[in-house]
């Protein structure tokens, strides 16, 4: 853990990635002097030719870059970066051109992640752009903030209530304050440094907030809060689960805008840092020794991809602004992480082996998960070699510092960590329920898919089950918690038959405070009869074990 990243040990990695991204390199035939890396259509399209763009510049910039191992010129990837930048320029709703499915983008809630994304590469390559580049930057720019002004600000505890956007505020609020910043002589900056306040104040926003007066701008915090995204202990309903991820996107992006102040010696906007050390508190918990998320919720995304790979540049962040000691050695592990899947691709890509189907399926999302990992390492490399970021080891392991108890009751979500044994359960996870129980330096042993929770399946079973009811408590040394599910799972005949009873399926789980035991009881009695489906009818324990390049695709079990 004591380990710390360079600036070049993300250069290096990024380094042999352009050449496999020549692959997915697209001309605009209408267009010879524009082009993009993926397929050009509007939404993930642009938002992946953006990453691209975050990625290069960087790389095109840096002082230590070796081009025998990009395999291409310093020249060649600083003209794919000002080509790309200038398809997604004159492709915006604000430009003469069109993505390559004939439509424009932006104007949309989550048009300015991408644009978040890739502006320290606009930094990087501020001294080759030009007026016309310029021109294009601030059209675009000032647009979008515009458009902002009419898009409402939304919180919700729970993802079904349709308000739920922690991250897309963080986000909104960072681009209107950052386009007020980049043009103070426009005439709607007030309008959006308001506006931009009150998402980044309902971001990470608690039940609490509606009651406190501390003063923001001149107001209280009651008057700025919409509502709340994130529980009181900080967990996350976000796409209907418990999603630690999120939260992870969330303070990404939060550190986005940070180091963009840093570097243009800006004052932060108000509201930027509104929970974040606190999320940070909750959010550090959740993460293995060796850098990988431990997703004690699930996962509804490919796996080891998107948040996971934004939490280089949250790291990073937490280091700098949360003074957390541990932070770089994690940075470390999960650079490590990268690299490893990289050399068993041995073809300079990041994903080709492990995600070859959809590579060969869906070439949308694959670039997309390429772009992700890509932009990443350039960011952190980036900041790093601007900011000079650097921090002192620290004097006891990370597993000290993360050992005892999390809980949020009304979620159903309870673990215990120390460093022999992470014990968790989420009543509410993508594939609920779900427990872990395992050594917290072995995130390759982490499966989520209902793990650690028997089921029974109905003939015609459409979906998962459904929460019923839970309770919990936690002790010293561990947790109890028990509950009920319906597993009817949405079941239904052909000519209309559907249960009317729910299939009660009853858990009552213990982490034993013997530091490497957790129980699991379950009972269910159907209440009338029911068909079970054939030979996955039932299910026990479903102790899962991930079997991938990670451990070199062999289990021994004794």
């Amino acid at each position: 853990m004591s380990r710390h990243a360079k600036h070049t040990d993300f250069i290096r990695t990024l380094e042999p990635w352009p050449k496999f991204a020549e692959k997915y390199w697209w001309e605009d035939p209408d267009r010879p002097d524009l082009g993009c890396f993926g397929t050009g259509y509007n939404s993930w399209g642009v938002q992946t030719n953006q990453k691209y763009i975050g990625a290069l510049a960087v790389l095109a910039t840096d002082p230590e870059l070796d081009e025998d191992a990009v395999g291409l010129s310093r020249s060649h990837l600083l003209e794919r970066t000002l080509t790309a930048l200038r398809f997604s320029l004159a492709s915006h709703i604000s430009g003469d051109h069109q993505c390559s499915d004939g439509t424009n983008w932006g104007h949309t809630w989550i048009s300015g992640l991408g644009v978040e994304r890739m502006m320290h590469a606009v930094e990087a390559i501020d001294e080759h752009l030009t007026d016309d580049d310029r021109t294009g930057l601030r059209r675009m720019l000032v647009s979008e903030a515009d458009a902002l002004l009419d898009l409402p600000v939304t919180g919700t505890l729970w993802a079904a209530d349709g308000g739920n956007r922690p991250e897309s505020n963080i986000w909104n609020g960072a681009l209107l304050n950052r386009v007020a910043l980049m043009y103070p002589d426009e005439p709607n900056v007030a309008a959006w440094v308001e506006k931009g306040t009150r998402f980044l104040l309902n971001g990470i926003s608690l039940p609490k907030d509606a009651e406190d007066e501390t003063i923001y701008s001149g107001r209280p915090l009651s008057e700025w809060h919409v509502g709340p995204n994130f529980f009181e202990h900080f967990a996350l309903d976000h796409h209907g689960y418990l999603n630690v991820g999120y939260m992870v996107i969330c303070i990404s992006n939060m550190g986005m805008m940070h180091f963009a102040c840093e570097t243009a010696g800006w004052e932060p906007p108000v509201g930027l840092y509104h929970h974040g050390a606190e999320l940070w508190q909750v959010i550090r918990r959740m993460i293995f020794s060796d850098g990988r998320l431990c997703r004690i919720g699930g996962d509804s995304r490919q796996r080891y991809c998107y948040c996971q790979d934004y939490l280089l540049p949250s790291l990073l962040f937490a280091g700098s602004k949360f003074d957390d000691e541990y932070a770089p050695g994690l940075e470390a592990g999960a650079l490590d992480l990268i690299r490893h899947e990289q050399r068993v691709n041995g073809d300079r890509g990041f994903l080709s082996k492990r995600l070859q189907t959809i590579r060969e399926s869906n070439p949308y999302y694959y670039t997309r998960l390429e772009s992700d990992k890509a932009v990443v390492l350039a960011m952190n490399a980036y900041w790093r070699r601007k900011l000079q970021l650097s921090r002192p080891s620290p004097s006891e392991h990370f597993e000290f510092s993360v050992a005892g108890g999390w809980e949020e009751p009304e979620h159903g979500a309870i673990m215990h960590r120390s460093p022999r044994r992470i014990a968790s359960w989420s009543w509410r996870a993508r594939q609920r329920p779900m427990g872990l129980c395992l050594p917290p330096n072995a995130s390759g042993l982490a499966e989520w898919d209902n793990n650690m929770a028997g089921s029974v399946r109905l003939m015609g079973a459409t979906g998962g089950p459904e929460v019923m009811r839970h309770e919990q408590a936690s002790f010293e040394g561990g947790f109890i918690t028990w509950g009920a599910m319906d597993d009817r799972a949405g079941a239904v005949f052909g000519e209309g038959w559907k249960p009317q009873l729910p299939l009660e399926h009853q858990y009552a789980i213990a982490a034993l405070p013997d530091d490497r035991t957790m129980v699991v009881m379950e009972y269910c009695a159907a209440p009338a009869r029911y068909y079970l489906q054939p030979v996955t009818g039932i299910k026990g324990l479903k102790l899962n074990i991930p079997n991938d390049i990670f451990n070199g695709m062999e289990r021994t079990y004794a």
